[in-house]
């Protein structure tokens, strides 16, 4: 049994249940069989922070049943995975509206629209298009297999979790938590100073540590410049 703030790493097969269509997993080899794997994506156990309500709203809930090492079948129902489809999200716009945006509609094609979000093309005819902005999974009921690969429980883990998260796999950040917990110190690699979103990165983590890992912690950031810097 899981409660907020627990991190835990899942992996997971995903699928409308209606159709049986595979619609995401984390393991390489599903994806495969499935026939939607994508050589861009890293597939790895997807971690959950409790509570943090990044995933669907149902498979949260579901999880804070489940201990460690445990698979489970779960469904979803479309009211706390993607919502029920709304007919007013369907809408009618004409065809030089969208060229004049450099879009070139065609059935089932995925675009962005200049207000923002996306919508799926589902017909083209006589100048006009039609326009679902509803998610494509709205409507469905979602089966999960799931199974808890594993659970952290040490913070240093967490944050280094975090850091994951925020600095990806291969990150060089380092850090140094101290005995009472009180204080998380940062060293910045070099090869990050230039990065355009470095401080929003050292915002979020700093974030997720205070709220997920050590609300009591003081985290910071450390940057050496020197002569070699510039080299």
């Amino acid at each position: 049994m899981f409660k907020d703030n627990d991190f835990v790493y899942i992996d997971y097969v995903s699928k409308i249940k209606d159709t049986g269509e595979v619609i995401d997993t984390t393991i390489e080899e599903e994806a495969k069989k499935a026939n939607i794997y994508n050589p861009e994506k890293k597939y790895k156990p997807l971690l959950v922070i409790i509570g943090e309500h990044r995933v669907l709203e149902g498979l949260e809930e579901a999880l804070r049943n489940f201990n460690e090492g445990e698979q489970k079948e779960i469904e979803i129902p479309p009211s706390k995975a993607y919502g029920e489809r709304d007919p007013s999200k369907v809408k009618l716009v004409s065809l030089g509206e969208l060229k004049r945006q450099g879009i070139n509609p065609r059935p089932n094609m995925v675009i962005r629209l200049a207000e923002g979000g996306y919508a799926t093309v589902k017909s083209v005819s006589g100048g006009r298009v039609i326009l679902d902005l509803n998610h494509p999974y709205a409507g469905k009921t979602i089966v999960y297999n799931v199974k808890v690969v594993k659970v952290l429980k040490d913070e240093k883990e967490k944050i280094q979790a975090l850091v994951e998260r925020w600095f990806g796999e291969n990150s060089k950040m380092t850090f140094e938590l101290t005995e009472d917990k009180k204080s998380v110190k940062f060293e910045v690699p070099k090869d990050y100073f230039l990065l355009e979103d470095l401080q929003t990165r050292k915002y979020v983590l700093a974030k997720d540590i205070i709220t997920f890992v050590l609300p009591e912690s003081v985290v910071s950031f450390v940057e050496n410049y020197n002569k070699d810097t510039f080299k």
